[in-house]
Parts: structure tokens; C-alpha cells; sequence
């Protein structure tokens, strides 16, 4: 699940090692939300999500499209929510090979 492997890349980051030291760095949560949402039973909050991924470097935009992909209630749903995933990974691809194209190779200096 995404929210646990979220956590859990912020104990990394952090280099934590008990989940009450996440709880007191997040604001709204308890340590029995905290382990259910570790079991799948509960997800993140847009707010946790959102501070944990800006915590760790990761783009919190990606990381809402995957908490709404774990938060479906229906395959129907969670296929949207994939598909709006591939579409801004395909877009973030197109954007850095154009980037790159744009690009031109340091001259080499002249030879006397």
C-alpha cells in the first residue's frame, strides 16, 4: 500500500526507527492510525501525504495521484486514477527528452 511504503520511506529518510517518532512529526495523527494505516486498514491524509513526500524530495503531486489510486473504491475508478498517472509520467518524459534536445554540446576550445 502506498501510504505504508510512504511512512516508511520517511523513517528511511529521517533515519527513524520507531513509528511514534513519525506521529510526532505529523500533525493529526495517533499511533493507532498510524498502525492501521501500516496494515492497509486506513490511508493518509491528502495533508500527511502531501508533507511526507515534500519531506522525502518526492513530487507530492505523484505521490496524490497514488494516494487516490489506493483510496479507490472500484477498479474503474482506480484505472482513471492509473491512467492520469501514465499520462503525467509520459508528459514529464516528453518534457525532459525535449529539455535534453535542447540542449547543445560544449564546444571544444580552439586549437592554437
Amino acid at each position: 500500500m502506498f501510504s505504508a511504503e510512504l511512512i516508511e520511506k520517511y523513517k528511511v529518510f529521517k533515519g527513524y526507527t520507531q513509528d511514534k517518532q513519525v506521529v510526532a512529526d505529523l500533525e493529526a495523527i495517533s499511533a493507532g492510525r498510524l498502525s492501521e494505516i501500516k496494515k492497509g486498514k486506513r490511508h493518509l491524509t491528502p495533508n500527511q501525504c502531501i508533507f511526507l513526500a515534500e519531506s522525502i524530495g518526492m513530487d507530492y503531486k505523484e505521490a496524490l495521484v497514488q494516494l487516490a489510486i489506493e483510496k479507490s473504491k472500484n477498479e474503474k475508478e482506480k484505472s482513471a486514477w492509473e491512467d492520469v498517472a501514465k499520462k503525467i509520467s509520459a508528459a514529464c518524459a516528453a518534457l525532459v527528452l525535449v529539455l535534453g534536445l535542447g540542449q547543445q554540446p560544449a564546444e571544444a576550445p580552439a586549437s592554437v
